[in-house]
């Protein structure tokens, strides 16, 4: 489902059912988030082909690491895009990428996971 923001019970099995575990990795997602959709954001405006890759990358393996299933859709979409070099449609998905990190996060702590 695209619209899945946490998979909890995905991440729970992979981390083997550690709850104390799932809220440090999340933890850590949460904050080092923003300094990656920064640095994404970075190489989209200087039109950097192999550093939008990367970055677009990162971050869709990180939101895959803790089951941010929209976040990861909308990274999947700006890896293809930069791939194919249409730099405005990477500039559209950014502020997507942003809101469904905050959709992820306030669910998150509504959750009470952080």
């Amino acid at each position: 489902n695209p619209r899945v923001v946490f998979d909890a019970d995905s991440m729970m099995s992979r981390l083997g059912g550690d709850r104390h575990l799932a809220g440090i990795v999340l933890k850590g997602f949460l904050e080092d988030m923003p300094f990656q959709l920064n640095n994404l954001r970075k190489v989209l405006d200087g039109e950097d082909a192999r550093g939008a890759r990367f970055h677009a990358h990162t971050l869709k393996g990180a939101a895959a690491t803790v089951s941010a299933e929209s976040l990861r859709e909308v990274a999947v979409a700006i890896e293809r895009a930069g791939d194919a070099g249409q730099w405005d449609r990477c500039g559209e998905l950014i502020p997507r990428a942003e809101e469904e990190f905050e959709r992820f996060k306030s669910l998150l702590e509504h959750a009470g996971w952080v």
